[in-house]
């Protein structure tokens, strides 16, 4: 009885299901142009005629009314009223101070920023193996950043708020007090750190990034800060060496030379402890196999498999000791050295 009502309703046809993901670029843009007009820090406050709040986002009010009716139909604002819009969940989320904003990865795939761009030339990428950001900027994405400061300040923010809920997620997720000190290898301003040693009193870190990355860091009284290359050398002696989303940036060769500079300054009975996300094997949808993408038109890097992991650490002096689950959805890949 269950088969025949399952037959019996309307399956969605193919060509709709494409469209809807053809129809997946104009929801990005839409999306991204209501960030850039600021609409939902308009509309903290309340609700507002299309008039005004075109007035405040010196727009045009037509073509912001079908903005907002459009954006409407995927729960970004809601028209409370005849031509009288609100805010949804949605829309609160990227506001511009609201905790864990979404504003500034939004911008981040604006055009301009170089990673919309990369993935306009997706096909470059898939027929060559090269990375189309470097082909169209004539330089790496870190360069990029380098070169264009208000690019590289917006950059950090979207980091910094899109892996808060990371940073609370992996200090809750191990015990990190059998670590007398934590070095954070290319930690930024060290809000995963940070996260830890608040979580375990017990704990000291260090934090290790190029000067550069570690400008503005969050000051604690039991974080040292210190500044260099992690191609060439890390702190030595740290009980753990924590390197959170820095493996997926690069591809094999360079992640294992990284690898291999943390084996050579951790202690034999250290740790490396890997934090990214994780590819199945299997063929379930991952955000992962997306990311991969992204890593391969933008940066160079991958995702991996747990199985691609276990092969890194191994080509770096470290076995496979565990995998831990984070409540992110993240993998703490735990490497021992050999």
């Amino acid at each position: 009885m269950a088969d025949e009502a399952a037959s019996a309703r309307p399956s969605i046809p193919p060509q709709s299901q494409m469209l809807d993901i053809l129809l997946g670029l104009f929801k990005n843009r839409a999306l991204t142009v209501a960030v850039e007009l600021e609409l939902a820090d308009h509309l903290a406050s309340g609700p507002l005629h299309v008039d005004e709040l075109a007035k405040r986002a010196k727009a045009d009010a037509s073509s912001v009314f079908r903005l907002l009716r459009a954006l409407e139909t995927i729960g970004v604002f809601q028209q409370v009223s005849p031509r009288v819009f609100a805010n949804t969940a949605m829309s609160e989320a990227f506001r511009k101070d609201v905790p864990g904003s979404m504003r500034a990865m939004i911008l981040d795939f604006a055009p301009g920023g170089g990673q919309f761009e990369a993935w306009a030339r997706l096909f470059d990428s898939v027929k060559t193996g090269q990375i189309a950001f470097d082909r169209i900027y004539g330089c790496s994405f870190w360069e990029f950043l380098k070169r264009n400061p208000d690019r590289a300040a917006n950059f950090n923010q979207a980091m910094s708020s899109s892996r808060a809920r990371l940073a609370t997620a992996t200090a809750k997720a191990y015990d990190w007090s059998r670590f007398p000190v934590i070095a954070d290898i290319g930690g930024g301003i060290g809000g995963q750190l940070v996260a830890i040693l608040d979580a375990h009193p017990s704990c000291r870190g260090i934090l290790f990034d190029l000067p550069e990355g570690a400008a503005g860091y969050v000051p604690h009284e039991r974080i040292e800060v210190v500044t260099g290359n992690f191609f060439e050398s890390v702190p030595a002696n740290a009980d753990a060496y924590i390197l959170r989303t820095i493996v997926h940036d690069w591809p094999d060769e360079q992640a294992v030379k990284i690898l291999k500079t943390v084996r050579r300054g951790a202690k034999p009975q250290g740790r490396v402890m890997l934090i990214e996300m994780l590819v199945p094997e299997t063929s379930e949808p991952m955000m992962s196999k997306w990311l991969d993408l992204h890593m391969l038109v933008v940066a160079g890097g991958k995702e991996r498999t747990t199985s691609e992991f276990r092969e890194l650490l191994a080509a770096a002096g470290f076995e496979l000791e565990q995998v831990v689950t984070v409540a992110t959805g993240h993998g703490l890949i735990v490497g021992r050295p050999v």
